[in-house]
């Protein structure tokens, strides 16, 4: 006589064989597969940190997304399009929150969940001047723009 098993109680039997076998924290990844949390984007000034650093300015947007690659790629276009939303009040809202910064350049990242910050390969193309919550002019550009002029004689 043959005992049919439904494939539930198969499935259970497996995993609490893995968990005797293996420990507690072997099926973690198994049960947090749909583990989901916020999506963060925040603003470094160097595209290269270290597990202490905080962003100089950060920003939960309300998107909820899955703890995996997936919610990753899905965090990272959302951040990307709201730095590039932001960049014409970027530097206003950069300087009064920084009071003063010298040749910053910016760099975006972006995190789910209580995942580690990850570089959305973004970086300001310009730097940034602030003098008491003020935009200035930075020394860099100044040097690289120069003004011609030219005799409106002599052009045709």
């Amino acid at each position: 006589m043959t005992t049919i098993i439904p494939i539930s109680q198969i499935l259970i039997a497996l995993l609490l064989s893995i968990n005797v076998v293996l420990g507690d924290g072997a099926t973690k990844s198994v049960t947090n597969l749909d583990e989901k949390g916020n999506c963060t984007c925040g603003g470094f000034s160097t595209d290269k940190i270290t597990s202490g650093n905080e962003p100089l300015l950060s920003q939960a947007p309300g998107l909820i997304v899955k703890c995996n690659q997936e919610g990753e790629a899905a965090c990272k276009s959302l951040c990307i399009a709201l730095a590039n939303v932001t960049k014409a009040k970027g530097p206003e809202i950069l300087c009064n929150r920084l009071k003063d910064a010298n040749e910053l350049k910016l760099s975006a990242f972006f995190k789910v969940c209580d995942n580690p910050w990850i570089y959305a390969n973004m970086t300001a193309d310009e730097p940034l001047c602030c003098d008491n919550t003020k935009v200035k002019p930075c020394a860099s550009t100044q040097k690289e723009t120069s003004t011609v002029v030219v005799d409106a004689k002599t052009v045709m």
